[in-house]
């Protein structure tokens, strides 16, 4: 029994060990955390049948909270259930917040609570070896969803706030951005901490029904110069592709870009422009709300986004560039992961 205690314990820590690691990678999310969400919920489902079908379940627990033979599986159940609480609360508070992510956000309620109470059905033997890893692994999640809840004090004595307008029209939602982990994975790049990616809403959905790049509402959207300037990259030599694209080369990670420097000195990025459609050059003199490309699907993307940055250099891997904390006028506030800007389109 001590050996499986040890082993189970092992496989615990080795488990969020994993989790936690995709910080590095840029991929600690809201999928990520909704698969061990799912896992977590099959697991309990199989283990409690399993244990039930060997006499081996106690459904009493909470019916015994006085009895002292009844503290050390207590402390068990609450540290698991701890630990399914934050990943649930840290899942659900950063999916995204779009009409058709309503059904899945309500599913993921659904599955987070079953497997919340799953942690007070326990076996009638003890093992606290992997309940206090999950306590441990629960006040990480605490820390990384605090800081998502926070956001409206992210960049606060980090920078200026550079002030810039919407460079689009219509509705539109941070899909990626923010001073938690959780929010963005610009945050494992040396030069992206205060990027955005956002995409275009249509009736508050992200997706359309047509199929391909078109799937999306942000396809082909215009964009305009968000303040006065002058164009100092203009680079539109990539091909857009279907759907997800990984480069090899992290100076083609933008795809086709345009990069502005402001009056102020400093430069704004926007990047996964769709090929063929700039419409400016390099040297150019641009004024708040000149066209200047189409959204595309070019470089390092997922789907046909906007990626905007405000940075200190021209060049997005200058090894002293540094990322700018910027705010959309007239709000002038830094905006984070399912936040909104402008309205729906008439």
């Amino acid at each position: 029994m001590k050996a499986y205690a040890i082993v189970t314990t092992l496989l615990t820590l080795l488990g969020l060990v994993g989790l936690f690691s995709l910080r590095v990678l840029g991929l600690y999310s809201h999928q990520a955390l909704a698969v061990v969400l799912l896992l977590g919920f099959v697991w309990a489902v199989a283990n409690r049948s399993w244990l039930a079908w060997k006499g081996r379940l106690d459904t009493g627990l909470l019916r015994g909270l006085g009895s002292r033979d009844k503290r050390p599986q207590l402390l068990g159940a609450a540290g698991r259930a701890s630990f399914w609480a934050m990943t649930a609360a840290a899942c659900l508070a950063v999916f995204p917040r779009s009409a058709e992510m309503t059904p899945l956000i309500a599913g993921l309620v659904v599955v987070s609570v079953l497997r919340v109470a799953a942690s007070f059905l326990v076996s009638r033997r003890t093992n606290p070896g992997p309940a206090l890893v999950m306590a441990a692994g629960a006040l990480v999640l605490a820390f990384d969803l605090g800081r998502a809840v926070l956001g409206g004090r992210f960049g606060k004595g980090a920078a200026a706030v550079v002030q810039i307008a919407p460079p689009f029209d219509g509705e539109w939602l941070v899909l990626q951005g923010g001073p938690s982990p959780l929010q963005s994975h610009h945050l494992v790049a040396y030069n992206q901490q205060f990027a955005l990616d956002l995409v275009r809403l249509g009736d508050g959905a992200i997706f359309t029904d047509e199929t391909g790049n078109a799937g999306v509402h942000s396809w082909e959207q215009p964009l305009q110069s968000p303040a006065d300037g002058t164009v100092v990259v203009a680079r539109d030599g990539m091909e857009d592709s279907e759907g997800v694209n990984l480069v090899s080369d992290r100076a083609d990670a933008a795809g086709n870009v345009i990069v502005i420097e402001l009056d102020s000195g400093h430069f704004v990025v926007l990047a996964h422009l769709r090929h063929g459609t700039l419409q400016v050059s390099e040297g150019d003199r641009v004024r708040k709300g000149d066209p200047l490309a189409l959204v595309g699907n070019s470089g390092n993307t997922t789907m046909s986004h906007l990626h905007l940055q405000v940075q200190t250099h021209s060049d997005l891997w200058d090894p002293d560039n540094r990322s700018l904390p910027f705010a959309f006028e007239p709000e002038g506030r830094v905006l984070a992961r399912n936040d909104r800007v402008g309205g729906p389109a008439r």
